[in-house]
């Protein structure tokens, strides 16, 4: 059986729209790690700054899990797609095992239970519930192309209709953590 030229033509353009699309998948599943790595990398800043400014203390249970937390994910974040996350699920591995994502578990609730006061309770509660989210919607949309920069633009948008408070600059923020390391006074 012999092809005639115009069906292999066809078929070479469908196999090179084909790899496109993969390397295109591929490349903006890249980007929405680094997005999500850089998402998380600044949680953990508001994080900081929330314990830095007295309302937890830097030993405090919470912090830390929630810390390592957001660390371990941001490490783990290559490793997550939703094909793979799939194939866990039907393999009945835990799809998380590359990260400590401290879901619902008891050493988590223990943590946010030593937590004296309730608005600080509350807040870090509320920044987990955030990771909890933001890790979702990647495993959701990281594969699609240009989802990622569309939330991205979105999100703040969304959060200034809803009167959330705008993260304090990054270069403060650093500011603060590099005096914070080195014992300097923060101006």
């Amino acid at each position: 059986m012999t092809l005639d030229p115009e069906t292999l033509s066809m078929v070479r353009a469908a196999l090179l729209a084909s790899a496109a699309i993969l390397a295109i998948a591929k490349i903006s599943r890249q980007c929405s790690a680094e997005g999500l790595r850089r998402r998380l990398r600044l949680m953990e800043t508001e994080l900081f700054e929330f314990a830095r400014l007295g309302h937890v203390g830097f030993g405090e249970p919470a912090y830390l899990l929630l810390r390592d937390s957001l660390r371990s994910v941001g490490w783990a974040s290559q490793d997550f797609s939703l094909t793979r996350a799939g194939l866990a699920l039907l393999q009945g591995h835990d799809v998380w095992r590359s990260a400590n994502l401290q879901r619902q578990t008891r050493v988590w609730e223990e943590a946010l239970g030593q937590v004296s006061d309730w608005r600080s309770k509350a807040a870090i509660a509320e920044m987990h519930r955030q990771m909890l989210r933001t890790v979702w919607i990647y495993l959701a949309l990281g594969a699609i192309p240009f989802v990622a920069w569309f939330c991205h633009g979105l999100v703040p948008v969304l959060d200034r209709l809803k009167g959330r408070r705008a993260p304090i600059g990054k270069t403060r923020l650093l500011e603060a953590y590099a005096c914070t390391l080195t014992g300097l006074p923060i101006r």
